[in-house]
């Protein structure tokens, strides 16, 4: 299986209609569009963001930021696991190193990701180039 299969969406992701008698006394339709399975492993929307970042990164470890019940997160790793490229996840909260992971953060470490905590005021600023510098030499 090429990384182009492990890749393939199934698109366009399906409506489902919501029946309720009160949406129908008033003639409304409601129609849910069902993101949520694009893709088994990199959930809901996450495909969308995640495959251009993917090819540009070209199997090069790809480090991506998040919270501890992030499924950025959880999607980065499960696609680094599929392809076989390294990931590492800047998780905000230096207070949950060294506990226990939560589920999510679990099954990131499960499909391989490294995870890198970090205090709350620098994730804030990891958009300031001497910040990001700094945690990427960190991750």
């Amino acid at each position: 299986m090429t990384s182009a299969d492990i890749l393939t969406p199934r698109l366009p992701s399906p409506l489902q209609e919501v029946t309720d008698d009160r949406f129908a006394r008033h003639g409304v339709r409601l129609l849910l569009k069902r993101d949520d399975l694009i893709h088994p492993e990199l959930i809901g929307n996450k495909w969308r963001k995640l495959v251009p970042n993917i090819e540009a990164a070209a199997g090069r470890p790809l480090v991506t930021f998040g919270g501890a019940y992030s499924n950025h997160l959880r999607a980065t790793a499960a696609a680094g696991r599929l392809l076989g490229f390294p990931t590492v996840g800047v998780v905000r909260g230096d207070e949950l190193a060294g506990r226990p992971l939560n589920p999510s953060l679990a099954r990131c470490a499960a499909d391989g990701m490294r995870l890198h905590f970090v205090d709350r005021p620098t994730y804030r600023r990891k958009a300031e180039p001497d910040v990001l510098a700094g945690l990427l030499r960190a991750a």
